[in-house]
């Protein structure tokens, strides 16, 4: 008996514990639900069911006769069956059925009969779009029944809305904005499933759009036709015959961004808006205060020389971006053509840039007084094809931590012939994947199937040692810098240099041209830049007084150095994947010492393995007591300038005696 009543007591507890579980699930329920939104059916018409949920009561209504349904009330959840009659019309027609529940708003389910014609049903034919949004926003759902197989012409009729009052002026300036924002559905997205001969279906497809720059409203007609044009009549609703379905959509002008101090500001703020930064402009103070920003003003030399119009007194003249957030494909914004007088541009850190590839875009190409440019960390794997249009002022360029694959993709634009004021290049970190160490693991370009990014061999037969080459001939540069990519191989020697000097039609050696005296120097300063100190590297011009590197027994005199980099203050290969000997070019540079070659050239990938699996690092130079006697001596010099033994020795007071290699 007492175990009897112990069971009791538990199924009744249980029974409690059941009820109360149902009557949570459906408090938990906020108001009224359906589980669908769009029923499509045949002109046979027939049944459907829906299933409703609610906390209170509710009450169903249709808006056409031919529907019934039942139960048309009811309280918390139920199934609802919806009777639908059939139809001798020969097009669709559509109702409403309503279901509602006081104080919440109410649900509607839209039902479609299709007729026996043939027929493709848009929801909405006419959509209306901004000019400009963030990128997870920049698409649109579109609903389409039909009871016909289908497909979405490709030639989408694009067109401005105010054509017919825009000047040719306006148009051709505009002209590069009309055609191709409008991304079509994929055709396995518009696959019906027929399966009952016409019974129609309904199915939402998705339009992704891009921004619109053009202070003109853009239109886009799309043809929606059956795939069997010969044998599937469309009608429309009217029982007209018709060629197509289309589909409008009309997006909304963008600002007018005007050639003025005005104009520069928007479109500062629209591209902070589009890159979608953590960054703000407080809009409510002048631009002269605004951070990250700096005006061209007329005491600027610039301005003063005539190198810049006074036009730009006033204008932007630098502006830098960071912790940005653009998407996979796409572009810097457009709205940077209208920073006309841009002479700095900075734009850095692009959320998860290894994954997503993205564009610098065209237009950046147009901004003629560009002198520094910094694209760290954007996620570009090329340059835009009218690029070398900057190589006329740009000085500065850095490419450091984005995607690309070879160096020749760079250096196949940037190059001494297309950019003969650059003094600064960066091409350091491109690297897309940051724990490979042995690349023998790499399958084509990829680890783990990704892509790693720079990875190159510039060994002596491999595609990318020209690019590599056209490097090291590249007189003007002051600073090349290519840390931490995946670059293998052994550097050229001396010969294969001098082979590259001689076909970039380059002095092979150093020239008496090269350098400057004191009396020059104090003359004209900035002669610092593109000259070497006679005094301090006049061993370069010599025949006649041997220096021998001792980890290769051999000597050489200041003759038989080739002309590499020759200005060059900082050179970086570091943290790569390189073999074999340093050259001489290196060793006896005239700026090597500046170079902090233990840890800017010697050091490569710590534990690095090659693509052959061998060990990286160099052969010939030690890493941790790298013995500098034969580049500038053991002992203070004085003032002599020639030691014999000794290819500077007056650096001997600059890096020895003084402490320091500032």
């Amino acid at each position: 008996m007492k175990y009897f009543s112990k069971i009791t007591l538990g199924l009744i507890l249980c029974t409690g514990f059941l009820f109360s579980c149902k009557d949570d699930d459906e408090t938990r329920i906020d108001g009224i639900t359906v589980d669908k939104e769009e029923i499509t059916i045949g002109a046979e018409g027939g049944t459907e069911k829906i299933s409703v949920s609610a906390n209170d009561q509710w009450v169903a209504r249709v808006s056409q006769p031919w529907i019934a349904v039942s139960p048309a009330n009811g309280m918390g959840t139920a199934g609802c069956v919806l009777a639908i009659d059939s139809t001798l019309a020969n097009v669709a027609r559509t109702a409403q059925v309503r279901f509602s529940m006081d104080g919440r708003e109410p649900k509607l389910v839209t039902v479609t009969q299709f007729g026996f014609g043939k027929q493709i049903l848009v929801k909405e034919p006419e959509v209306e779009i901004p000019s400009s949004d963030a990128y997870k926003k920049r698409h649109f759902e579109t609903t389409i029944s039909t009871n016909v197989k289908f497909r979405i012409e490709e030639n989408v009729d694009y067109s401005f809305a105010e054509e017919a009052t825009m000047t040719e002026e306006e148009k051709k300036e505009a002209e590069g904005e009309r055609t191709g924002w409008l991304t079509l559905p994929k055709a396995e997205d518009l696959k019906v499933d027929l399966d009952r001969g016409a019974r129609p279906r309904t199915l939402k497809v998705d339009f992704r759009w891009g921004m619109n720059v053009a202070p003109y409203t853009r239109v886009a007609k799309v043809r929606l036709v059956p795939q069997d044009q010969e044998n599937d009549q469309l009608v429309d609703n009217d029982g007209n015959k018709i060629d197509a379905v289309v589909l409008i959509v009309t997006q909304k002008a963008a600002m007018k961004i005007e050639d003025n101090r005005s104009g520069d500001s928007l479109a500062v703020i629209t591209i902070n808006s589009k890159l979608q930064t953590m960054m703000s402009f407080d809009t409510s103070e002048s631009m002269t205060n605004w951070d990250f920003v700096t005006l061209w003003e007329a005491t600027d030399k610039e301005i003063k020389n005539n190198e810049v119009p006074e036009e730009a007194i006033g204008r932007v003249r630098s502006v830098s971006y960071a912790m940005i957030d653009l998407q996979d494909g796409e572009s810097l914004p457009k709205e940077i053509r209208h920073l006309k007088y841009l002479e700095s541009f900075s734009v850095q850190s692009n959320a998860n840039r290894q994954t997503r590839t993205l564009h610098l875009g065209e237009e950046i190409c147009e901004l003629q007084y560009l002198k520094n440019l910094t694209v760290f960390s954007f996620g570009i794997a090329d340059l835009p094809n009218g690029f070398e249009k900057l190589g006329k002022k740009l000085e500065k360029l850095d490419l450091a931590s984005n995607n690309f694959k070879t160096l020749s993709v760079v250096t196949g634009i940037v190059n001494q012939d297309n950019f003969p004021k650059l003094k600064y290049l960066t091409l350091t970190g491109c690297r897309a994947t940051e724990t490979l160490r042995d690349l023998s693991l790499i399958e084509g370009t990829k680890y783990n199937g990704r892509e790693v990014g720079l990875y190159v061999n510039i060994s002596k037969g491999q595609s990318e040692r020209e690019a590599f080459l056209k490097l090291l001939t590249w007189d003007n540069l002051l600073s090349l810098q290519m840390s931490y990519n995946f670059i293998e191989g052994e550097l050229p020697t001396d010969e294969e240099v001098t082979e590259a000097l001689r076909a970039a039609n380059k002095p092979l050696t150093y020239q008496a041209g090269d350098f400057f005296t004191k009396d020059e120097l104090t003359a004209t300063p900035s002669i610092y830049q593109n000259q070497i100190s006679k005094d301090t590297c006049q061993w370069l011009l010599t025949t006649d007084q041997p220096v021998e590197y001792k980890k290769t027994e051999t000597t050489v005199n200041g003759q038989q150095i080739p002309r590499v980099l020759p200005f060059a203050r900082n050179v970086h290969f570091n943290l790569n994947f390189l073999t074999g000997a340093v050259p001489n070019w290196i060793l006896f540079h005239p700026y090597f010492a500046y170079w902090y070659p233990e840890t800017m050239i010697f050091n490569q990938q710590e534990n690095g393995k090659n693509s052959s699996g061998t060990a990286v690092g160099f052969t010939n130079v030690d890493l941790v007591n790298y013995d500098y006697s034969y580049y500038y001596g053991k002992e203070d010099p004085g003032d002599n300038a020639v030691v014999e033994g000794v290819a500077y020795p007056l650096y001997f007071r600059k890096f020895v005696l003084s402490g320091t290699t500032e």
